[in-house]
């Protein structure tokens, strides 16, 4: 993991240095008593953070600043306030959860054109949006969502090969990956070897 570490450029730091700002947002009983430490210690362990650090990065060379971004499986919002720290505004994420509205939107609050849904993806119409970004393509086994997104838009997607009760769409290889969304440009693709499990990206305009 050390070797692993030691390759990671500022983003990395960039993104473990807003951990703090996650953490004194708890001090709102509600986003408290959304969550626990366990769910805590997922979100910010090293291997979780390595994702999201070249995430971030990707998005940032990639995307425009006035683009309108879609971020789906949302989680506790920190992917959204890591985009609103680096310049993005028109944020809206998703996640079908309703316990996680409290924590995203209060730790977003700062950004005024911030929007959190909770729903499944499937449901929404994602035809406004310039850039779509999906780290839980492992979680969702219908890719209704993906057919839905405009062929112009900027597409960020992440899957893993990682077992889980929860991971109904894993991908074994990036090959794999990219045969299930079939993208007309591909910006970018990679496999970030965790050790335990692979994270595989896979960046693009879609056919």
């Amino acid at each position: 993991m050390q070797k692993i570490l030691d390759t990671q450029n500022t983003n990395y730091l960039f993104v473990c240095s807003l951990i703090p700002e996650f953490m004194n947002s708890l001090y709102k009983e509600e986003s408290l008593n959304s969550t626990d430490l366990k769910e805590i210690r997922d979100a910010f362990r090293v291997k979780q953070i390595l994702g999201k650090s070249e995430l971030i990065s990707r998005i940032d060379s990639l995307v425009t600043k006035e683009s309108k971004i879609l971020i789906i499986g949302s989680w506790i919002g920190f992917t959204s306030y890591c985009l609103y720290k680096l310049g993005f505004s028109s944020i809206t994420e998703i996640d079908p959860d309703s316990r996680l509205t409290t924590i995203s939107t209060h730790f977003n609050r700062f950004n005024k054109s911030f929007k959190h849904i909770t729903d499944d993806v499937n449901n929404i119409d994602l035809a406004e949006y310039d850039c779509v970004v999906n780290t839980s393509c492992e979680h969702i086994l219908s890719n209704k969502w993906f057919n839905d997104i405009r062929e112009d838009a900027t597409i960020f997607l992440q899957s893993t090969d990682y077992p889980s009760w929860d991971h109904v769409n894993t991908c074994k290889t990036i090959e794999e990956m990219i045969n299930k969304y079939p993208l007309d440009t591909i910006l970018h693709s990679e496999t970030i070897d965790l050790q335990t499990y692979k994270r595989f990206m896979l960046i693009g305009k879609k056919i």
